[in-house]
């Protein structure tokens, strides 16, 4: 293997374990390397101040270091309507797309680029349908928003609309999910979101480094990203899901039993939520391969195909945690119906004696009830 492709592969590799932890933590190379020589009490002191976060790095020769730097659009990043990205004119920004460059119109005959447009207006559909040729149902489907997650191949372009829900906390928050489309070309890509959608920079940073470790940046790289985040942020939701779910399963006699059912009952929506996030990705994923084979190299193929894997793996954990949660209701469903039975066998044993003590002074009652009356009586002649 060349070195140019075994960067690109360490560029992947690293990319794909850039995974996002619990607490909102997202896992990135630090910036305090440093390749002067560092005696063994410095690295003792470092210890006891620098928290400890992966550095992903490799040595060339004896004395270079290189990082891998994907935050490098992370830090004073300004997000624009119009971005545009591609290996020779590196990132260019705009809130009008005529500004992006002097001659935009040659801009965008361009090959091996990539352009994001944030909340789409008419202008862009008038350009997304004569300079790009765009169909009237692709744009129908942009311009409407809310639209069933598909792909569907054209002749020149393939369209993908994706829901893209935005989880905080491992919550998902109403009204602000961002309607994610795709436009595949043969030598370039655009998406088009209605809402601020994160992930963008880290994008930014995956592809730029993509560019200076391979000699073409083909659009399906930037597809290829795309599914990587939302893989990630389905891995976030999971991770932050999972200790709340033992919790429940674990119970506590500190805690109300309608307080643990109304949990039971959120986590079911959460995990329902989850799942109407990943299972469309599948199946995208799974047409991808037979549909779209001509517009997408063999590597991304390849490497979609492990992003659909952990997909599955994903929706196998929701099925197990659905399961948990079930059992846990049923278990709780039995503790509530033995603590009532309880209540009741108890009731019934104060019934019991009352009901005793009631049949001992019951005919005594009756007997001075009926001797102490102020009428004649025929037994007290006798």
């Amino acid at each position: 293997m060349s070195m140019e492709n075994t960067s690109l592969t360490e560029v992947i590799t690293v990319y794909e374990k850039l995974k996002k932890g619990r607490e909102n933590r997202v896992y990135r190379q630090s910036n305090f390397i440093d390749s002067s020589p560092r005696m063994d009490s410095d690295f003792k002191e470092a210890e006891e101040t620098i928290p400890i976060v992966p550095t992903f790095f490799h040595v060339q020769g004896e004395s270079k270091l290189h990082v891998l730097d994907f935050n490098k659009y992370n830090k004073g990043f300004r997000s624009s309507k119009y971005l545009y990205f591609s290996e020779k004119a590196n990132l260019l920004q705009a809130d009008f797309i005529e500004n992006l460059s002097p001659d935009f119109s040659q801009l965008l005959k361009e090959k091996n680029y990539w352009l994001n447009i944030f909340d789409p207006n008419e202008q862009d559909f008038y350009i997304l349908f004569n300079s790009y040729g765009v169909h009237d149902l692709t744009i129908n489907d942009i311009r409407e928003g809310n639209t069933e997650e598909k792909m569907e191949a054209y002749k020149h372009y393939t369209f993908f609309s994706l829901r893209l829900e935005n989880f905080q906390g491992g919550e998902r928050k109403e009204n602000v999910d961002v309607d994610f489309n795709i436009l595949l070309f043969k030598d370039f890509i655009i998406t088009i979101h209605d809402k601020n959608w994160p992930s963008i920079t880290d994008i930014l940073g995956f592809v730029n480094l993509l560019s200076a470790h391979s000699t073409v940046l083909t659009p399906d790289w930037v597809l290829f990203s795309c599914f990587i985040e939302m893989n990630q942020d389905a891995k976030y939701v999971l991770d932050s899901i999972e200790p709340e779910i033992t919790k429940i399963r674990v119970g506590s006699k500190s805690i109300e039993m309608s307080d643990i059912m109304r949990r039971n009952f959120e986590m079911e929506l959460r995990l329902y939520s989850i799942s109407r996030f990943i299972k469309p990705k599948m199946r995208i994923l799974r047409q991808l391969k037979v549909k779209c084979s001509k517009r997408v190299s063999k590597v991304v193929l390849r490497l979609l195909g492990d992003i659909l894997e952990e997909f599955r793996e994903q929706s196998h954990d929701l099925n197990h945690f659905n399961h948990i949660l079930e059992r846990s209701q049923d278990t709780f469903l039995a503790i509530v119906t033995s603590d009532q039975s309880r209540e009741a066998n108890e009731m019934s044993l104060v019934m019991k004696r009352i009901s005793e003590i009631a049949l001992i002074f019951l005919p005594i009652q009756s007997i001075g009830s009926f001797f102490g009356m102020n009428v004649t009586v025929p037994v007290n002649n006798l």
